[in-house]
């Protein structure tokens, strides 16, 4: 199977800095991954791929995705001042249709009129790169007036911060910019050796979910939602979406 169909299955894309913490004025570089619950499979479609970072004044700063190695590719850009930028990339994978004999194919409803499922894909990955040396409570840094929202069409959300082993970290579920009840949002660790999501919790009432890092190295949270009133006739029954955060070196 072509490694880009598998988000049918739950490959979704995350991204990270390359290192813990950027200079004003010097090129910081962000990772880009592909494969399922922090393991790579391959990388995604590099034609597929768009990326941007906010400053801490809430401008937008487009990004060039290029290649990497044949486990990443890279998104780079210069902050021009100290603070949390929010980097995100966004992998519009299009139509993939379920065959009626259990193939997955690219292609529409009109190419495969009797698949059993047609669905168009949107995936979104978010992280925060820290720009200076400095601790989440002193003076002289840029702050975020309040938890940014980027509005992604589903989105994780979190403060931005620099976080340690034993922490409790509140993230919220917005779809479409409200949260979202009663949906799974699962949590892994990079130095878990297993292949598959550690955690999983559901959101409360108000779209939000509590997890405690409990053990070191990067972290990445994941959702997923499928939206069938946005089907188009001949073309997708529905729309599924995904969003992941990652959170660089808790220590």
């Amino acid at each position: 199977m072509e490694t880009t169909l598998k988000v049918v299955q739950g490959h979704e894309i995350w991204v990270l800095p390359e290192g813990g913490h950027a200079h004003e004025g010097h090129e910081t570089r962000c990772r880009i991954f592909y494969g399922h619950a922090m393991h790579p499979d391959g990388v995604a479609d590099l034609a597929r791929l768009s990326a941007w970072a906010m400053a801490p004044g809430g401008e937008r700063l487009s990004l060039k995705v290029e290649p990497g190695d044949d486990k990443f590719h890279v998104a780079a850009f210069t902050p021009p001042n100290d603070g949390f930028w929010p980097v995100t990339v966004e992998n519009d994978v299009g139509t993939i249709a379920i065959t009626r004999d259990g193939f997955y194919r690219r292609g529409t409803r009109r190419d495969y009129p009797d698949a059993r499922e047609v669905g168009y894909y949107h995936q979104y990955a978010k992280t925060y790169v820290q720009v200076g040396h400095f601790c989440a409570t002193c003076a002289g840094v840029v702050h975020p007036l309040e938890i940014i929202r980027l509005g992604h069409d589903l989105e994780l959300v979190m403060a931005p911060g620099i976080y340690r082993v034993g922490d409790e970290v509140i993230l919220e579920v917005l779809y479409r910019g409200r949260p979202v009840p009663g949906t799974e949002v699962k949590a892994t660790w990079s130095l878990r050796e297993e292949e598959d999501w550690g955690l999983s919790a559901t959101t409360d009432d108000a779209g939000r979910v509590k997890f405690v890092l409990g053990h070191p190295g990067h972290w990445l949270f994941y959702t997923r939602r499928a939206d069938e009133t946005l089907g188009r006739e001949g073309e997708y029954d529905r729309r599924v979406y995904s969003a992941t955060l990652s959170i660089y070196g808790v220590r």
